[in-house]
C-alpha cells in the first residue's frame, strides 16, 4: 500500500524527550508530596497529557496541585530541551529517505513544546504542520488529534501512516482509522513494549528508526 501522508508523534519518536519529561514530572510530584520513580511515572503516564496525569494523581491521593502546575512543567522542560534534548537516533536519515518531504506531527504535548523540540533537534524542515491536544476536543487516546492532523494536511485518516511509541498514541491512531507503526527504540524494554503496541493496534513494530523507510514501503 502506498501512503499519501506520514504523521509522527513527537516525544519518543522524533526526539528522545521522555526521560527529560519524566524527570520534570517526578520533581513536580515530589514538590506536592507524591513520591514516584521516573520508571514508575514512565510506565503509568507516557503518552498522556500532563493535565491528565495531574487529574489522575489528584483523584488517587486527594491532593490539589497549584493552578500553574502545567505552566511550571512547560517552563522547566523547555529549559531542559535547550540544554539536553537530542533527536531520536536515525530519524534524520529516515525522514530523508521517505518519499514525501513534508510530514505532520500529532502530539499530546503543547504546540510550543513541539515546535521547540523540532527546532532544537534540527527537524523543522521536515514538518509543515503541528497538531496537538490544544487544537481538538479530546487528546489521545481519543482519535481527534489524528483526524484533525489528516484533515489539515488534506488527506483522509486511512490515507495516512502514523508512527507512534505509546499505547495511548497507537490507540488514538487506530481509532482514527490510520495505519500505525509502533516504535519501541526509546523504550527501556522494547520487546515487551512491542507486544503492548501490537495489542493496541500497531500493525508492525520496530526498534531502529533507520528501518522506517523500508517498513513504510512494504507495509501490508
Amino acid at each position: 500500500m502506498s501512503f499519501q501522508h506520514f504523521i509522527f508523534d513527537c516525544d519518543g519518536v522524533l526526539v528522545d524527550s521522555e526521560p527529560l519529561s519524566m524527570r520534570v514530572d517526578v520533581a513536580i510530584l515530589a514538590e506536592n508530596g507524591i513520591r514516584m520513580s521516573e520508571h514508575a511515572a514512565h510506565a503509568r503516564f507516557v503518552g498522556k497529557t500532563f493535565a491528565a496525569m495531574i487529574e489522575e494523581i489528584e483523584r488517587e491521593h486527594g491532593v490539589r496541585f497549584p493552578a500553574d502546575a502545567s505552566a511550571q512543567k512547560d517552563r522547566r522542560l523547555l529549559e531542559l530541551y535547550e540544554r539536553e534534548l537530542k533527536p531520536v537516533a536515525g530519524i534524520s536519515e529516515a525522514l530523508a529517505a521517505l518519499p514525501r518531504a513534508v510530514h505532520s506531527v500529532a502530539s499530546n504535548s503543547p504546540e510550543e513544546r513541539v515546535a521547540t523540540a523540532l527546532r532544537v533537534a534540527g527537524l523543522e524542515p521536515w514538518f509543515g504542520r503541528i497538531t496537538t491536544f490544544e487544537h481538538v476536543a479530546n487528546g489521545k487516546p481519543a482519535p481527534d488529534v489524528f483526524i484533525e492532523s489528516a484533515r489539515r494536511a488534506g488527506f483522509r485518516p486511512e490515507d495516512c501512516l502514523v508512527v507512534e511509541d505509546s499505547v495511548t498514541g497507537v490507540t488514538a491512531a487506530a481509532r482514527a482509522g490510520c495505519a500505525v507503526l509502533g516504535f519501541t527504540g526509546t523504550h527501556p524494554d522494547p520487546q515487551a513494549h512491542a507486544a503492548r503496541l501490537a495489542a493496541a493496534g500497531a500493525q508492525k513494530t520496530f526498534t531502529d528508526m533507520r528501518d522506517l523507510p523500508i517498513l513504510a514501503k512494504t507495509f501490508l
